[in-house]
């Protein structure tokens, strides 16, 4: 997708990592909340940045959870969060891990 730009692949892991970090509690307040069509998009938005950046686990983690939220399929909320956000920590810290070897 990037044609071997490590230039560009290292802007969108700056990005995805400092520009607009995910918000582990507050995904964790909407849900509370019962907010779970705002949830979805919030899940969303961070799937699609993961998706740029080729982090396919976290990509589809993100889709089942707000597929969920947001009506589309049946499944369990708190299964799914948990699935999601430990993935999304293990996917920052090899991105963390990644640029300190670049």
């Amino acid at each position: 997708m990037l044609g071997g730009d490590k230039s560009l692949y290292d802007i969108l892991i700056k990005s995805f990592l400092y520009d607009v970090p995910f918000d582990e509690k507050q995904l964790d307040l909407l849900i509370t909340a019962g907010k779970n069509e705002e949830a979805g998009t919030f899940v969303h938005r961070c799937k699609g940045a993961a998706g740029q950046i080729g982090a396919e686990q976290l990509h589809e983690a993100g889709q089942a959870l707000e597929d969920v939220l947001k009506g589309r399929t049946q499944g369990d909320i708190p299964v799914l969060q948990a699935k999601f956000l430990g993935i999304y920590n293990e996917t920052v810290k090899a991105l963390i891990k990644y640029r300190m070897q670049s």
